[in-house]
């Protein structure tokens, strides 16, 4: 066995291009590019993924002699299978077992990352990276446009150049001829890849995919006509073996604990359900999602066990608030409505005065909490992107077969916190050091979603927290949703018996806290149910029914004594079931349920959690970060900058045109005493100059000047004064860009400065024509304007 592959990939858009985000701008634009979160146009993995599939159809196809063949194993190795269009049968299968899903996981194309890093501090240029473009219908029998029709779309600008990265799944190895035979075949269809997106069969999108790093490219496959054996499908997971005896003192063992700060460089979906055509996702990442990658980065068949055994837990990753791990709002904490400050109040604590109406902190997460002082809450922020499903035959998005949805997901950017914990003695020592790494987590991981970087520490021992005296009330916060069953074994979200479980753990015997009498409320809880779904049986998994994460309950100490060591043993461990997938997390004896806030504010609420820059370590191709990168993508900043300036130069002569004065000293003062057809013929000569002393420019200057000078009682239509002024604008290099009101923002979008003289001189015929244009034609209508007042 060797390596996994990976294949860094180069798409260079030869044309603009248009990859739409579903939406538009009422009254602006029509259709929208999709953007990533710097604002620039990106190709999503599932475009990407789509197209090379299809080119890779054709490629297998012509190796099986127009039939289905071996070679349509290795394209269903690669890409996976198509459950949806066989049930159509718009594809035919001979796989007797479950879909198989796709070896080869695809990422995204966007900007590199230097080039990223430049843009993110000049917002001129990602501006320009997208420009709009009207269109019409026209009527087939008429040959006009109809009416209501005129639309604008948004395109992103040609002659720029996306990168990413595609690999084979880290649980598919191939052996060297097999990866000959996969390189081979991605490079022949990429080779097939001409255009992208919208249009593209209209000269939109036109495009050059480049592989790099292939084992072998696509003339191995004249020397093979016989494909090498595709890698066989997972077989059925086999049944886990009986747990081992618990050893002794297994309960009393302490908990080895890693810290593990995730940082999303790319969206992640958690799904939590499905609302008609979008998937809606968690504002966390629950432990079960995170289990599989974790058990992966142990490689060890003990970190299976003792998740079975309850011996390994692990945390949901939830956003990370003042550089700590965030943890659900509890229910009981609430805030002022509508206040101008952030006005916290304890309702198990304290009362809000008369006449002050509350709101709970619903989807939000608190910081530790410090005594006297407000908590600091944090939201996780929450991106939607829509996607289509092309149908074969029809060539076009189509219900059957997917058609047009929406994935909610944590958006990229985010960092997220998270515990590991696994008692002594299970696993090696070091552990900890295995899980950092780069996990793809969450639904779609084959189309860009789920990429993230963690790092994993070993955190220092926390503080001990003071326990209540006995016989006084015990209060408990919910982390995470607890699973919990009744005598008959049925889900519970009943108190007394989330407290016959903790007491258990414990213990000791506890009782909820009595309702009825007290001055403020003893409990503040919430059922909750969960549907999850297990993706290799493709059906629903049983429903969840357990009790909210956030909820605040308060129990008495009828028997025993609440120890310390107690506290902290269920506190690592949870209480309730599958406390491995980060279920039955408890917070006991909280300071902060005891604490009154009287309203206070100023502590910081609703904002979003801990981001990252969203660059971080290279993905695929982007591994340049220095200055001295950029000049390896010279080609297409320099497209974003000539169009900058092209953007800059129609602004700034709008503005100069809007007004007499502007006018005045962009084509000359007394141009208003020339006649309009004069006037047509300076817009005829301006439109084809290119460059400074134009013969044909010069040459009906010099003739305005004899017909002046023939005689001292002719003078002419053009006063000597515009024609002087003309002179200069068409003769001096430097006129335009004085005249134009822009020459502080010159130099601001550039990223050499020193280019700027380049760029006068290449757009300098723009600049002119662009001037004289807006001028004219400012004029001509003000002067239609004061004929019709009179």
């Amino acid at each position: 066995m060797t390596e996994r592959l990976v294949l860094p990939l180069t798409l260079t858009l030869l044309s603009d291009w248009h990859i739409g985000s579903g939406s538009g701008s009422h009254g602006r634009v029509d259709m929208s590019v999709q953007r990533d979160e710097d604002g620039l146009p990106f190709v999503p993995a599932t475009t990407l993924s789509g197209i090379w599939r299809d080119a890779c159809e054709s490629v297998v196809f012509a190796l099986d002699g127009g039939r289905r063949g071996p070679w349509h194993a290795w394209l269903e190795f690669l890409f996976g299978s198509q459950p949806t269009q066989e049930s159509r049968g718009d594809v035919t299968t001979e796989r007797t077992g479950p879909p198989r899903p796709a070896a080869l996981l695809v990422d995204s194309l966007r900007f590199p990352v230097p080039l990223r890093r430049l843009l993110r501090d000049k917002p001129q240029l990602v501006e320009a990276a997208v420009f709009l473009k009207p269109g019409v219908k026209v009527d087939a029998v008429s040959g006009r446009a109809e009416d209501r029709s005129f639309r604008f779309e948004e395109m992103a600008r040609g002659g720029t150049v996306l990168i990413g990265q595609a690999e084979l799944s880290d649980r598919t190895l191939l052996d060297g001829e097999q990866k000959a035979c996969a390189g081979a075949l991605l490079d022949a269809a990429a080779r097939l890849v001409e255009s992208v997106g919208r249009r593209r069969r209209r000269g939109a999108g036109r495009c050059r995919l480049d592989v790099g790093a292939l084992p072998a490219d696509w003339r191995w496959l004249e020397e093979h006509r016989t494909p090498p054996p595709v890698p066989p499908a997972a077989g059925p997971t086999p049944t886990p073996a009986a747990l081992p005896a618990p050893r002794p003192g297994r309960d009393d063992a302490p908990w080895e604990i890693a810290d593990l700060r995730l940082i999303l460089r790319r969206p992640l979906i958690a799904p939590e359900r499905k609302v008609g055509n979008e998937v809606r996702s968690r504002t966390y990442v629950p432990g079960f999602v995170m289990l599989p990658a974790v058990l992966r980065s142990l490689s060890s068949p003990d970190a299976a066990v003792a998740a079975r055994a309850g011996d390994l837990v692990i945390t949901n990753a939830v956003v990370e608030v003042d550089g700590r791990q965030g943890e659900p709002a509890p229910l009981a904490l609430v805030r002022r409505k509508g206040g101008a400050e952030e006005e916290q109040f304890n309702l198990l604590a304290e009362s809000p005065a008369e006449g002050v109406h509350t709101e709970d902190f619903d989807g939000l997460y608190t910081g530790p909490y410090r005594p006297g002082e407000p908590v600091s809450v944090a939201s996780c922020r929450i991106v939607e992107n829509t996607h289509n499903t092309i149908g074969d035959l029809e060539q076009r998005p189509v219900r059957a077969v997917g058609g047009l949805f929406t994935y909610q997901a944590i958006a990229a950017g985010t960092v997220l916190r998270a515990q590991v914990r696994v008692r002594a003695g299970t696993l090696r020592p070091g552990w900890q050091k295995r899980l950092t790494g780069r996990w793809r987590l969450g639904t779609a991981r084959k189309d860009g979603y789920g990429l993230t970087d963690v790092t994993a520490t070993v955190p220092q021992a926390p503080a001990p927290r003071p326990l209540p005296e006995a016989g006084r009330t015990l209060r408990v916060r919910l982390l995470s949703d607890a699973l919990v069953n009744d005598e008959r074994l049925r889900p519970s979200t009943q108190p007394r018996h989330l407290a016959a479980e903790l007491g258990r753990a414990l213990g000791v015997v506890l009782r909820p806290a009595d309702e009825q009498g007290g001055e403020h409320p003893v409990r503040f809880s919430e059922r909750h149910r969960s549907d999850p779904w297990h993706s290799k049986w493709g059906l629903p998994r049983n429903s969840l029914l357990g009790m909210w994460a956030g909820s605040c309950l308060s129990f008495d100490v009828v028997d025993g004594v609440v120890t310390a060591d107690a506290v902290r043993r269920v506190e690592q461990s949870g209480i309730g079931l599958r406390r491995a997938e980060g279920y039955g997390q408890v917070r006991i004896a909280d300071p902060l349920l005891h604490a009154a806030f009287r309203g206070r504010g100023g502590g910081t609420s609703g904002g979003d959690g801990a981001t990252d820059g969203g660059f971080g370590p290279s993905v695929g191709t982007d591994t340049a970060g220095g200055a001295g990168d950029l000049d390896e993508f010279d080609g297409p900043l320099l497209v974003l900058e000539e169009a900058a300036w092209r953007t800059g130069i129609q602004r700034a002569a709008e503005t100069l045109a809007a007004t007499a004065p502007g006018r005045a000293r962009g084509i000359g003062p007394g141009h208003e005493k020339v006649p309009p057809a004069q006037l047509g013929t300076l817009r005829m000569f301006a439109a084809q100059v290119n460059a400074p002393s134009d013969p044909r420019i010069v040459s009906w200057l010099d003739g305005l000047d004899r017909v002046r000078g023939a005689s001292t009682e002719r003078h002419g239509p053009w006063p000597q004064e515009t024609v002087a002024d003309l002179r200069r604008l068409f003769t001096d290099g430097d006129e335009v860009w004085t005249r134009l009101p822009f020459p502080e923002e010159q130099q601001a979008p550039l990223a050499h400065p020193d280019r700027a003289a380049r760029l006068r001189e290449r757009l300098w015929g723009h600049a002119v024509r662009t001037l004289v244009d807006d001028c004219l034609t400012a004029h001509r209508r003000a002067a239609e304007t004061e004929e019709g007042a009179r």
